[in-house]
This record gives structure tokens, sequence and C-alpha cells, in this order.
């Protein structure tokens, strides 16, 4: 199923125990969107500025979630909270987190999840092209045009100064 997100910039690294990818501008719910709702998932932290009366809210402050589907109706109940911190695992896959409600972090278990969801967000177009562009070229952020032209950074403040 392809998910309707644009990630602005990706990367992808194999480790000993998984595989990170890291998907730029895309929102809390985008990255939560790539799981299957029925999956179990545990809230470690959490932080918002416009939850209710909480100056800063933390998952002390937040019901109980169990699967991935609760916390998606969660948030999109209650609009814009200005979500600044999200960090979750969900047993069996591995780990998400968010940070300003704009970059999503996994830590997948294993490296098909990983290209599973990769192939969710990529340009259909290039998706193949650029799988192999992450995989080959693991740890750097890497950019993809609307013509297929990819750029590849060594760290996220090369890529900053060249796309803000």
């Amino acid at each position: 199923m392809k998910i309707e997100m644009k990630p602005k910039v990706y990367l992808y690294k194999e480790t000993v125990d998984g595989v990170t990818l890291y998907l730029g501008e895309c929102s809390t719910l985008d990255g939560l969107s790539l799981f299957n709702e029925e999956a179990q998932i545990q809230l470690i932290s959490f932080g918002a500025t416009c939850y209710k009366k909480y100056v800063w809210a933390t998952e002390n402050e937040l019901p109980k979630f169990d699967k991935v589907k609760n916390i998606v109706a969660f948030l999109k109940s209650e609009g814009d909270i200005g979500v600044v911190e999200f960090n979750a695992k969900l047993p069996g896959i591995g780990e998400f987190g968010s940070h300003d409600d704009g970059e999503c972090h996994f830590h997948l278990e294993s490296k098909k999840s990983a290209i599973e969801m990769l192939k969710k967000v990529l340009p259909e177009q290039y998706s193949d092209m650029l799988i192999n562009q992450l995989v080959d070229n693991q740890g750097f952020y890497i950019t993809c045009d609307d013509k297929g032209v990819v750029s590849k950074f060594g760290s996220f403040d090369d890529y900053l100064a060249t796309n803000v």
C-alpha cells in the first residue's frame, strides 16, 4: 500500500541489531501510519506544548495506548498539540521516534521491514533506484528531486546548508 507522504530527505543504515531509517519532513502521524495499525506499541517518552492545560505534557499526562491505531486516533482527535518528542517501542518490530513533529526516526529489527517501509514512501517511479542509492550510501542523507536527480549529503548540517 502506497502512503501519501513525501519525505524530502532519507537516510538508511544497517546496524548489528537492525536498520536505522530517517525520513525528513514527515510528521509523527505520517511515521505511525507506516506501521500495521494493530501492532502493539509502548510509548516510552512524549513531549507536547499544547495538550490541554499542560504547558509541557509528557507521557504521564496521556491515556495509555496498546496499539498503533489507538495512538493514531488520539493524535487525530486532539489536533495540533505541539508534539516535540515522541519515542515508542513496537515489540517484534523495533522503535519509532519523531522530533518537532517533522523528523521521523525508525530502528527496525529487520532489513525486510525497512525496505518494505521505504517502498511505501519513496516516489514510485524512482523507488528501486532510491533503495539502491540508500543501501549503497549508508549513513548519508539522500534527496531526490521530481526529475529523479539524487543528491547525497554527509551530514544533516550539509543537507540543511543547501536545502533551507
